[in-house]
């Protein structure tokens, strides 16, 4: 057996004995989630190793405000959704966009751990800017999925959302939080976002480098962008970067 064959066997065996003894509640910060038996192991394995979105966990954790309402980019199984909603109040707004039909309903579940009567928000689509519907490609593992044609697995069409149509959903607050983890599709957000962005209080964005280079932009490309909108980097954790009004 090679080495990867027996890192996966293990991963395997790991989260087949969690379901075993726990069923499909997992503990992500302090807070009890939901997975169905047949999630990706990859993603059921890095929660039980307390690796999942490690980076974008703490960053919430110690930085987001719980009055200021969140828009969130890219919900998936709704893990980090559950998070971002228990530091929120009742009364703080969010919404959550994901692209995968197939997560809106576990997406949904989790987002709504903690609410405690609050408003929160599922929006089908995927954040795109060349037409009303994007391509959209489901990989096998939850988070390999992105806008394009599937490497392997399967291409949608889903619709296309706009930063600038969630915030008047939002309400068009004098302020919010962005959270955004949508593999590469940062880059046009902060590219034709600039007015919308000034709204941004504190941003928690996970960049995608490699997908950049692939396309001839850049990490500092964006992040001139986001300066252009007011917005600087405060900290970051590997390719998880906090953003802050300047």
């Amino acid at each position: 057996m090679n080495r990867n064959a027996f890192r996966d066997f293990l991963r395997r065996r790991r989260v087949a004995r969690h379901f075993a003894r726990y069923g499909d509640v997992f503990d992500f910060h302090g807070v009890a989630v939901r997975l169905p038996p047949d999630v990706d192991v990859a993603a059921a394995n890095a929660l039980i190793r307390g690796k999942y979105e490690q980076e974008e966990a703490t960053l919430i954790s110690n930085h987001l405000p719980d009055n200021i309402p969140v828009i969130e980019l890219g919900g998936s199984l709704g893990v980090v959704s559950a998070l971002i909603r228990s530091k929120l109040r009742p009364d703080a707004r969010h919404v959550i966009v994901e692209a995968n039909p197939k997560l809106i309903g576990i997406c949904k579940t989790n987002a709504q751990v903690g609410m405690g009567g609050g408003w929160t928000e599922i929006v089908h689509g995927a954040v795109f800017y060349d037409g009303p519907v994007a391509r959209f490609g489901i990989a096998n593992e939850v988070h390999a999925s992105a806008i394009g044609p599937a490497a392997s697995g399967e291409t949608i069409e889903v619709p296309a959302v706009k930063l600038a149509e969630l915030y008047r959903q939002l309400g068009s607050p004098e302020s919010f939080v962005l959270v955004s983890d949508v593999e590469g599709a940062e880059y046009d957000l902060f590219a034709h976002e600039t007015e919308t962005l000034r709204h941004v209080e504190l941003a928690i964005v996970e960049l995608h480098p490699r997908s950049y280079a692939a396309q001839g932009r850049s990490e500092a490309d964006l992040l001139r962008n986001a300066a252009a909108a007011g917005l600087q980097v405060a900290e970051r954790l590997s390719d998880v970067v906090l953003l802050r009004r300047a």
